[in-house]
């Protein structure tokens, strides 16, 4: 039984690119069960709770629907070294609980906080987010990410990063990482492009 998770970030009781999340679940919903109903943005998210700050809302769902939600503070990992890893069959299109594929590809570094992930020589994305480069003018994601997540959806959207196919080789070029999610905005966790182990 397919089961699939969307993390939405809650800032002051107020979620964060709810109708983003909403647009992949049934995205997702509609490619594994045809014929399910939609469910709206009312039905993803409700009745959260105000706190000040942080909060990550785990929602899990498959072909019944939402199953199972969950709200719990959020604090960011700490990430200081990096290491590129290949993998040329790896696909993690859509955002399932099943994250055994991309555990396998953490777990090549472990004396590393975090890897990059290439596949047939083009960048993606770390274990657990999509990635930004700036160039020291403008910040570019790679056009090959493996879950086109919510975050890089928003900034894609409102120009604020550009998409681009970026080599292993080309990552020498920039001259810092950013790394994105549903929790992470950009330039809230950035690292010298000298932290990556190519």
């Amino acid at each position: 039984m397919y089961q699939f998770v969307e993390t939405i970030c809650i800032k002051d009781g107020e979620p964060r690119n709810l109708s983003l999340h909403a647009e992949r679940l049934n995205r997702t919903m509609r490619a594994f069960f045809p014929g399910s109903r939609p469910i709206t943005e009312a039905e993803l998210l409700h009745d959260i709770p105000f706190i000040s700050g942080l909060q990550k809302a785990r929602v899990l769902y498959n072909e019944k629907g939402i199953i199972e939600r969950e709200i719990v503070p959020y604090s960011m990992r700490h990430i200081s070294r990096l290491c590129v890893v290949e993998d040329n069959d790896i696909d993690y299109s859509w955002k399932s609980t099943d994250r055994t594929i991309l555990l396998r590809q953490r777990a090549k570094a472990p004396s590393y906080d975090e890897v990059v992930i290439v596949k047939n020589g083009c960048v993606t994305d770390t274990s657990y987010t999509n990635i930004c480069f700036f160039d020291g003018k403008e910040w570019f994601t790679p056009d090959t990410p493996l879950l086109r997540g919510t975050m890089r959806e928003f900034l894609l959207a409102n120009g604020i990063i550009r998409e681009t196919r970026i080599m292993k080789e080309d990552i020498a070029k920039y001259q810092k990482i950013s790394l994105i999610n549903a929790m992470i905005e950009l330039e809230s966790l950035v690292l010298p492009i000298s932290s990556i182990d190519i």
